[in-house]
């Protein structure tokens, strides 16, 4: 028996944050963080309708049994480091933090036990693992054993919350991991759910490959961009860089992030560029990247950068179209737009108010979000007083 170095009431205080699907979804990235390629998820259902138990499998490399101490017994109460809103990474290499998914359990089950098998030189052990959920800070651990078995673990969770929804619970995994399935689509990662993979088709809006080439350096970049129908959980909009043996090497936000227009994408990018890249430094002072002109200065990169951005924006021109049309519709249906009559001459007043705003919306969607009636009619009224002492491109420049 082991003993985890807080309270479990400490250990139930620091995961409050986290719901159940968060939870589940924390069990899937402990698999993907051990090196797994494929991870499944399947739900016994019970004869009332609800959910007996749940077993999430996948065939990592497992848990040590000899490490079994320094990964279960620390367990660390700062919030802000097992925050699941707070997590800034340059890859999506160990997505978990100091172990905390092994506990959030406790937010949908009793209990968890994990039948873990790894390699130790050219032996094979497998063991269990158990812990109750009115007593977090304590597991049980048995003795391990020789197998056959390949690699891999195994969580089962008992007794289900009556409140648990497997449709909620497919919506959430494809926002929490179809950029992640997207991202290893060419190793063949899969993740199943009652023996299907898990689909979430619907939530991309569009999808494009194509490849760019550098005319000055010959740097060939074979190009991926997804647009998804709704915001993916926690990740936001990202470039992922792959070199040619298709792994990740680095990642890092678009510079479309956080406007308020509701553009959510990944643009995946692989390149032999990426092979020797040194995405912290800004110049070429080292050997290395003098040898190999491989760091942000090069010319190739400032090439990527600029054609990705350029098509970005191009993606997101008829979107931001869109995004106008309704906020038009917005501003209409709460009566936002001063009375203007069919003279001609309200007739283009009105015209070019509605331009006025459809050219700020699309340059400055943020100033739309969240807007209640009185202030989008507050808005139009500011903005006709201002058309009236000058025309719509001064009005937008001086914004």
């Amino acid at each position: 028996m082991g003993k985890i170095q807080i309270s479990s009431k400490g250990i139930e205080k620091t995961l409050r944050k986290f719901d159940y699907l968060q939870a589940i979804s924390e069990y899937i990235w402990n698999g993907f963080d051990a090196q797994a390629t494929e991870v499944d998820i399947t739900l016994h259902p019970n004869v009332l309708g609800g959910i007996d138990y749940i077993v999430i499998a996948d065939n990592g490399y497992g848990i040590d049994r000899r490490e079994l101490e320094r990964k279960f017994t620390p367990f660390y109460e700062s919030e802000k480091g097992i925050d699941p809103e707070r997590r800034t990474r340059t890859t999506s290499a160990m997505h978990g933090k100091n172990g905390i998914g092994r506990l959030t359990f406790h937010r949908f089950a009793t209990d968890a036990i994990w039948r873990t098998t790894y390699e130790d030189g050219f032996l094979k052990n497998t063991y269990t693992i158990h812990i109750a959920g009115n007593r977090l800070d304590i597991y049980q651990v048995t003795q391990a054993e020789l197998t056959d078995d390949d690699p891999g673990t195994t969580v089962t969770f008992h007794n289900i919350m009556k409140d648990f929804v497997p449709e909620e619970l497919l919506a959430f995994l494809c926002k929490e991991f179809g950029w992640f399935l997207e991202l290893h689509a060419d190793k063949g990662f899969a993740l199943r759910v009652n023996g299907e993979p898990l689909n979430y088709a619907d939530l991309i809006g569009e999808k494009e490959c194509f490849t760019l080439v550098d005319p000055g350096t010959q740097t060939v970049f074979k190009i991926k961009y997804v647009r998804w129908q709704d915001r993916i959980n926690q990740e936001y909009s990202k470039l992922y860089f792959i070199d040619s043996h298709r792994d990740e090497k680095h990642k890092q936000p678009t510079t479309f992030n956080n406007k308020g227009d509701s553009f959510y994408h990944s643009v995946y990018i692989q390149s032999k560029l990426f092979d020797y890249f040194d995405f912290e430094s800004e110049d070429q002072s080292g050997q290395v990247e003098a040898a190999f002109g491989v760091s942000r200065k090069s010319d190739a990169f400032q090439f990527l950068l600029e054609e990705i951005n350029a098509f970005i924006k191009l993606k997101r021109r008829p979107y931001l179209q869109i995004l106008s049309d309704h906020v038009l519709q917005e501003f209409a249906e709460a009566k936002a737009f001063p009375a203007f009559t069919d003279k001609p001459e309200d007739t283009v007043r009105k015209a070019e108010l509605e331009a006025a705003i459809r050219d700020l919306c699309q340059h400055e969607p943020r100033v739309f979000t969240r807007l209640n009636p009185e202030q989008k009619k507050l808005l139009a009224h500011l903005l006709h007083l201002a058309m009236g002492a000058c025309d719509r491109e001064r009005l937008l420049a001086a914004l």
